[in-house]
């Protein structure tokens, strides 16, 4: 999602420039009332609900609470934690309008979509071909079910550590993002670690590039990289990856800011599908994976064939 925000960033400039639209009159009007009909009517009747809105409301009253409840669990190892940067964050001079509130609901929204629904489809498929880790991972959501009955609880979602371990590798071996980039805020040496390596200086304003996908099927950071392993982000494995070599949702303060929503609503969904279906190979089914030659991210042409066959619960 980051890189999507840095690509939408870029193309919001440059629409700046040229003095163009992003959307017609209709959808930007559409948008604009659903957030300033929500906002009013929030404020008028003191309505507070634990969403985006309500956060950006308290950013523009100057109410934000950045204290972490520390009650509430972790969506799981690949949460990406705020930076210092975003917690000493500074209310702008000119304020936070209803058109700042609604940008930021659209980019929630539509950077987030894809890239959700390409790792459900990528975990589907990964256990579709290895039904062992289908059947373990089954097993696990039918008793957090048991305990909860039909109505599933975050917090038991959250207690899912197989599915999570699922999740990780299925970010690992397929991020929806083939890289994202960063730019230099100040001039910076790196100093060489082998014997043979040079002097990198770079220049305040560089453009640096991170292969995500390259670096995450490295073998030198994660042994048979071809292989899924949720294994690898066990809780005896996963304290041993090397830092800043598992980045699905970037790192820093320009991390992915929807980590969290993505990876619950990711849970969410994997978890009903298989509790209530048995993911099984079909003649469509392409094994191996054949990605696309056109598509910058890592996803076929043909999209993602699998078969459900339903359980009796």
């Amino acid at each position: 999602m980051n890189l999507v925000c840095n690509v939408w960033c870029k193309e919001v400039a440059f629409f700046q420039v040229l003095k163009l639209p992003m959307f017609n009159k209709s959808v930007s009007d559409f948008f604009r009332s659903i957030v300033s009909d929500t906002i009013r009517t929030r404020e008028e009747q003191n309505i507070v609900r634990p969403d985006m809105i309500h956060l950006l409301m308290q950013a523009r009253a100057g109410q934000l609470d950045r204290e972490k409840d520390a009650s509430v669990p972790e969506t799981g190892f690949a949460t990406v934690q705020e930076s210092e940067v975003g917690k000493n964050f500074q209310q702008r001079k000119d304020g936070i309008t209803n058109d700042d509130i609604t940008a930021q609901v659209l980019l929630f929204f539509f950077a987030g979509f894809d890239s959700v629904s390409t790792m459900m489809c990528y975990a589907v498929y990964e256990l579709t071909l290895q039904p062992e880790l289908q059947a373990r991972l089954r097993r696990e959501v039918d008793e957090a079910f048991s305990q909860c009955g039909d109505d599933l609880t975050y917090d038991v979602l959250m207690s899912m550590k197989y599915l999570d371990q699922v999740i990780c590798e299925t970010l690992r071996k397929w991020p929806s993002f083939i890289g994202t980039n960063r730019r230099c805020v100040r001039p910076f040496l790196i100093q060489p670690k082998r014997s043979g390596e040079s002097v990198l200086y770079l220049e305040s304003g560089s453009v640096v590039s991170i292969p995500i996908f390259a670096i995450q099927r490295d073998p030198k950071f994660y042994p048979n990289p071809e292989k899924f392993d949720p294994g690898r982000f066990s809780e005896e494995n996963k304290n041993n990856i090397v830092p800043y070599t598992y980045l699905p949702f970037g790192a820093g303060p320009r991390n992915c800011i929807g980590s969290r929503f993505a990876l619950m609503e990711g849970k969410l969904i994997v978890a009903e599908l298989i509790r209530k279906f048995e993911f099984v190979v079909v003649e469509q089914t392409k094994v191996p994976i054949v990605l696309s030659k056109t598509n910058f991210n890592p996803i076929p042409d043909d999209g993602f064939w699998v078969g459900l066959k339903p359980r009796t619960l």
